[in-house]
């Protein structure tokens, strides 16, 4: 046997090392980096209490939100209930208000009736005398003979007046009373005048004895004073 065979063939006896990683079960062996049973039990509870947060955390935000729209239908029927209240006590106030005006109305109107009551009657004289007055004035002016009748009247029916008396007619009427009676009032010692301030349908009488008014303007003043006392009455 050469000297190198024999090298090779023949080696010292080890021990062999009951301590070697690969002789070992796995049971009993750890991974490089693997958490030890204290350090997962710690993980645990790591993780047990960060969830025990996010659900304080989860509720908190829940009973805030519950809370919040707690407090707003709350707040909302308050104010409901507030506004329906003022809404109720200004209708009231406003439904008062126009009572009080409608009462002042009515007590207003009865006491404008009550005085046109009183003024009706004194309207519809008027109305009637100035109806009387434009029939009367326009008869009048159609009509001179009644005027001739109205002045023969007089004449007559007035002794009181002694000659001289003054005749006045109205200007329009003057040139027809002097054609038709001025031979009788030459007689009678009368004179004739013209009065430009007189309406047609009237004349007046002056002499010593006094003055008797008979024109249209005097007529109807003495027919409005009678008619004024008759109502006062």
């Amino acid at each position: 046997m050469s000297d190198s065979q024999s090298a090779s063939a023949w080696r010292s006896w080890q021990p062999e090392d009951l301590c070697a990683q690969d002789d070992l079960p796995d049971a009993f062996l750890l991974t490089e980096g693997e958490p030890t049973a204290e350090q997962q039990q710690a993980e645990l509870q790591r993780l047990r209490q960060q969830a025990e947060q996010r659900g304080l955390a989860q509720g908190q935000a829940q009973g805030l939100e519950e809370g919040r729209k707690q407090g707003y239908e709350e707040g909302y029927q308050q104010g409901l209930q507030a506004g329906l209240e003022q809404g109720l006590a200004e209708a009231r106030a406003q439904q008062e208000k126009l009572t009080a005006q409608f009462a002042t109305l009515l007590t207003s109107f009865q006491t404008s009736l009550n005085n046109l009551e009183k003024v009706i009657p004194s309207r519809l004289v008027q109305l009637a005398l100035m109806a009387a007055r434009a029939a009367v004035g326009k008869s009048l002016a159609c009509d001179s003979s009644l005027l001739l009748e109205k002045i023969q009247s007089l004449m007559q029916e007035e002794p009181m007046f002694q000659a001289p008396a003054q005749l006045w007619v109205s200007a329009e009427e003057f040139p027809l009373i002097q054609a038709q009676l001025n031979e009788v009032l030459s007689q009678q010692g009368w004179e004739l005048h013209a009065d430009e301030t007189m309406l047609p349908g009237g004349c007046r009488i002056t002499s010593a004895e006094g003055e008797l008014d008979a024109t249209v303007n005097g007529s109807w003043q003495s027919l409005c004073q009678i008619c004024r006392e008759d109502y006062v009455a």
